[in-house]
């Protein structure tokens, strides 16, 4: 993998992406901690756990309409997206966002104030960034960490281990959110409502969520051929199922060219893409300039004829479009723009 490519390969995460800058030697299968920090790295704020995994208890399971609105009783005992049982005691005053998306969670449930740390990459909404900052969300100030005396911490799944059981061992409860569809995302934003006795906010905000993602699909049901498309991190590496940017292309019924690979990051040939042809080339790190200067792939009429999308990996668009938080239905928006409108 190229250098370049390397510090593209951001957790997302992202989470988060989607959030993140570096060039560590790295595979994107983000199991390893090496791929995890370039995801952070380079704001790919997206869960390296599978869509079935993001079904399991605590994750994906949305609680009813009248558990939702109603207060939350303490102690609240939950399942978080690792599967991890956690008691929260009281309503928590006091929490600490490790993620880009989970701090845009928080704030937009009405939690700002209640937000005491964040990390480096949580640059939205404008008031986080008010918040002191503890770090990368790999590796961050776990002194720092401490000595907020947070009583929740909402922390990514690239959070190392080690650094989780200091956190706890002071006394925080350690709360790893991960979201790699549209479902779970909403599920976790209900989750995060319910721990801080803010369901009816969660509520609303999901719900306001369903109604514009209804109101888009609404809006392109007249749409003629289905089109195809072939996402680029950078090296031919791309975004398959399991991913938060495959699930949001399935929503607007974009095929996704690499669903049948049977990877989440699936890197493909050369030989592969052109053989495919896809509709549409959207890339997140390598400029369409560069992209037609690329013998082979510029004979593929996507990239002869223009059909190229591209968004910088550090650009407004591209968080958009990687952090699984409240704003994913405008990400899918401005997809289903530039993918509708190309011609």
């Amino acid at each position: 993998m190229s250098k370049k490519a390397k510090m593209f390969l951001s957790l997302c995460l992202a989470l988060t992406v989607i959030s993140l800058c570096g060039c560590s030697k790295a595979n994107p299968n983000t199991e390893n901690k090496n791929e995890q920090a370039i995801a952070e790295d380079k704001n790919i704020d997206d869960s390296k756990t599978t869509a079935e995994e993001a079904d399991k208890p605590g994750n994906s399971k949305e609680p009813d309409a009248n558990e939702t609105n109603a207060s939350t009783t303490y102690p609240l005992t939950l399942t978080d997206s690792l599967g991890n049982e956690i008691t929260i005691e009281k309503e928590p005053e006091r929490v600490l966002s490790l993620s880009p998306a989970n701090t845009e969670i928080l704030f937009a449930l009405g939690a700002g104030d209640r937000v005491k740390g964040r990390t480096d990459y949580c640059t939205y909404p404008e008031e986080a960034q008010q918040v002191e900052s503890v770090g990368t969300y790999t590796s961050p100030n776990t002194e720092l960490i401490i000595a907020m005396e947070p009583e929740v911490v909402f922390a990514s799944d690239y959070m190392e281990e080690s650094i989780r059981e200091q956190v706890e061992a002071a006394g925080a409860q350690v709360i790893v959110v991960s979201a790699n569809s549209v479902q779970s995302v909403q599920d976790v934003i209900l989750q995060m409502g319910q721990v801080l006795n803010l369901n009816e906010n969660a509520e609303k905000l999901v719900t306001s969520m369903k109604e514009d993602l209804k109101e888009l699909k609404d809006s392109i049901a007249s749409e003629g051929k289905q089109k195809t498309i072939f996402v680029d991190l950078g090296d031919y590496y791309s975004a398959g199922p399991g991913s938060l940017l495959d699930d949001m292309l399935n929503q607007i019924g974009v095929v996704n060219i690499v669903g049948d690979q049977g990877k989440t990051w699936p890197q493909l040939s050369l030989e592969a893409i052109i053989e495919k042809n896809p509709d549409i080339y959207l890339s997140l790190y390598t400029s369409p300039e560069e992209l037609k200067s690329r013998s082979g792939l510029n004979e593929i009429d996507c990239i002869k004829n223009d059909r190229i999308i591209y968004f910088d990996g550090l650009s407004p668009e591209a968080d958009l479009i990687q952090r699984p938080g409240p704003r994913l239905v405008e990400g899918i928006q401005i997809l289903t723009d530039h993918i509708y409108d190309v011609e």
